[in-house]
């Protein structure tokens, strides 16, 4: 009795340590399995954000402008087409007037509206510097050391009335002939003023005068 008691004791010892050998793999693999996880959640976390700086450093080389107007919105304004709006501030320096002219160019890039402006600029002799742009404005500015073309100079010569616009002291282009117009015919008070000239200081002025020459 005694030992088959010990013989059954012993194969119940050898079950335990199976039964635990099992047990010890089993959690071994487990713990290796958490461990890779990890580390591959760890990897992908390190190249995701490599992938966002790198999207971000990309958006922010190609982006040149940002609208005034959506200060939150960046728009690479190169590549994209637009109704540009051109305006030339004069100052003059003489009259000490500012004349603004503009135009629009249609279905163009500021950098195409850059290039054409400089070569038309260089073609001319002009100089303007840029005051300021958007993505579809761009405001030249230049300073000149006469009047501006609003100041004329009105006077009878060789029996014809001519209008010249005045730049400066000495500097005068003709700017009209008014032709059609008896001397003889008018009052005394505007043929007066005609023979000895007279300085008109806009085109409004310049235009009622000229109607009270012709009615």
């Amino acid at each position: 009795m005694y030992i088959i008691y010990k013989y059954e004791k012993n194969i119940y010892i050898g079950d335990s340590m199976n039964n635990l050998k099992e047990k010890l793999v089993y959690c071994l693999v487990l713990v290796m399995f958490l461990v890779l996880g990890v580390g591959f959640g760890y990897v992908q976390t390190v190249m995701s954000s490599d992938i966002k700086i790198t999207n971000t450093s990309m958006l922010d080389y190609a982006t040149s402008y940002i609208f005034p107007e959506q200060n939150d919105i960046l728009v690479a304004a190169s590549t994209h087409t637009y109704d540009v709006e051109v305006m030339y501030e004069d100052n003059y320096l003489v009259c000490n007037e500012k004349v603004l002219t503009t135009k629009t160019v249609y279905g163009t890039t500021m950098d195409k509206v850059k290039e054409d402006e400089k070569a038309y600029q260089e073609e001319k002799g002009i100089v303007y510097k840029i005051k300021g742009e958007s993505a579809e404005r761009i405001i030249y500015t230049r300073e000149i050391n006469e009047n501006c073309p609003n100041h004329f100079w009105i006077i009878l010569e060789d029996g014809k009335i001519n209008v010249y616009s005045v730049q400066g002291e000495n500097k005068r282009t003709l700017f009209r002939k008014i032709e059609n117009i008896n001397i003889d015919n008018l009052r005394e008070e505007l043929r007066i003023k005609v023979e000895k000239g007279t300085s008109l200081n806009s085109k409004d002025e310049l235009n009622k005068f000229i109607e009270d020459l012709e009615s």
